[in-house]
């Protein structure tokens, strides 16, 4: 079974599971579990300065084919360069993924900066992540999430690191946004593949890893022992990744 990574970390950080301690050992994480090509963020670009740690994982990224970067956007690029010259170096790098961290970046889904973001991932044709924690507001509310998904219908989105008591709100918008897509890395509940299909079909569902935070091993076993048919397998593992790198997606999912 090919497969393809949609959302992984590279780089130093010291509260994981696996012992990646650089570009190599990442790499080998890759080979052995025979995971073909890794969307990838740089962990200085999350937990530092994300211009920095993206500027890392362009190098890394240039260096292995294997490496899909995917950007740390924040508003630390408007009051850097400007908007302008981030989208022009997303079109020069042909940046199709793109991350954001409103909470742990000190902004939030709401404001104008995330708006301009959105604009730039429209125009760019780029694939937008966002963490499953990252969607409430300080109320507890997804509104702000709700606003975006509803406004930016043309953007396609994937919710990544989804706990498994989140099924059914993930269920909620994966009904309401045919640009919605999960990644299943942290949504290990039973049958959890063999439901979403049911009621959705395979393809807007992702296969991640969550490395290095996870081992690969519970998510590839979960997906590669699900019973489901080849077409279906094959949709998560890798094809409907292949459709968001190529910046496509698949709008007529939505049963």
């Amino acid at each position: 079974m090919r497969k393809i990574d949609v959302n992984a970390m590279i780089g130093m950080y010291v509260k994981q599971d696996l012992a990646i301690q650089g570009a190599q050992s990442f790499l080998e994480a890759m080979a052995f579990h025979q995971i073909e090509k890794a969307v990838v963020y740089h962990a200085d670009a999350r937990f530092y300065n994300p211009i920095q740690g993206n500027e890392k994982l362009l190098r890394l990224a240039k260096q292995h084919d294997c490496l899909i970067p995917c950007f740390i956007l924040s508003p630390h690029y408007k009051y850097s360069g400007g908007w302008e010259a981030l989208e022009q170096q997303l079109q020069r790098e042909d940046i199709r993924f793109a991350k954001l961290y409103p909470s742990l970046h000190g902004y939030s889904l709401n404001d104008a900066h995330t708006d301009a973001m959105f604009e730039i991932a429209l125009r760019q044709n780029m694939t937008m992540l966002l963490s499953a924690g990252e969607l409430t507001d300080a109320a507890g509310g997804a509104e702000s999430f709700v606003r975006l998904c509803r406004d930016y219908p043309n953007v396609n989105i994937v919710l990544v690191e989804a706990l498994y008591r989140r099924n059914m709100s993930l269920y909620g918008y994966l009904e309401q946004f045919e640009n919605m897509h999960i990644e299943f890395s942290t949504l290990n509940n039973w049958l959890a593949y063999e439901e979403a299909v049911r009621l959705f079909g395979s393809k807007r569902l992702l296969f991640g890893s969550n490395m290095p935070f996870n081992s690969p091993g519970p998510a590839i076993t979960m997906l590669s022992y699900s019973d489901l048919s080849h077409e279906d397998r094959d949709n998560i593992a890798c094809l409907n990744a292949e459709r968001l790198i190529s910046g496509g997606g698949d709008r007529s999912a939505v049963q």
